[in-house]
């Protein structure tokens, strides 16, 4: 029942309310400078087909410029992609070149890591033998070599006067 009161008191408001109130409140009248209420038939067509016209030439303007878009990314798709893709190729087989050289210099540096760690056992090996060799060659007497030297030598001259030489 309330629900009702209430609605009741906004009818009477809304139809107590001047007509002339809800006129001067309208919006002006672009042709005239008037007020819609102003307005003819003939006014409200000519403004809807101008309305219309201006629609259909921001329509067109958004055709051709979506058409234009398309454009690009058709032409991207055809000319673009097929040399980023062989691009890519080249840089893939070129990934792989470089994979199997790194693989072969880790090879190579294994193998010199085998040489060098064989040289240096072979140097640790070599090193008792010289110093053996440098022991042996400092005991030898040297006047005692000198005299057999000399020894021999003369009595290869005595052979060489026997024989006639």
């Amino acid at each position: 029942m309330e629900e009702e009161k209430k609605l009741a008191e906004v009818n009477e408001v809304v139809e107590s309310a001047p007509v002339a109130a809800s006129v001067e409140k309208a919006p002006e009248n672009k042709i005239k400078g008037g007020k819609y209420t102003d307005y003819t038939e003939h006014d409200l067509l000519t403004e809807l087909v101008k309305l219309e016209k201006k629609t259909a030439r921001r329509t067109g303007i958004v055709a051709v410029s979506m058409a234009a878009i398309a454009l690009v990314f058709v032409v991207s798709a055809v000319i673009v992609v097929p040399q980023v893709m062989s691009t890519l190729t080249a840089a893939e087989t070129t990934l792989e070149n470089a994979n199997d050289l790194m693989s072969g210099v880790n090879d190579s540096l294994d193998g010199m890591n085998k040489m060098i760690s064989n040289v240096d056992t072979v140097l640790t090996d070599n090193t008792a033998a010289m110093e053996e060799a440098i022991t042996k060659i400092g005991s030898i007497d040297v006047e005692g070599l000198n005299e057999s030297i000399d020894d021999l030598n003369k009595a290869v001259e005595k052979m060489s006067k026997l024989f006639g030489a």
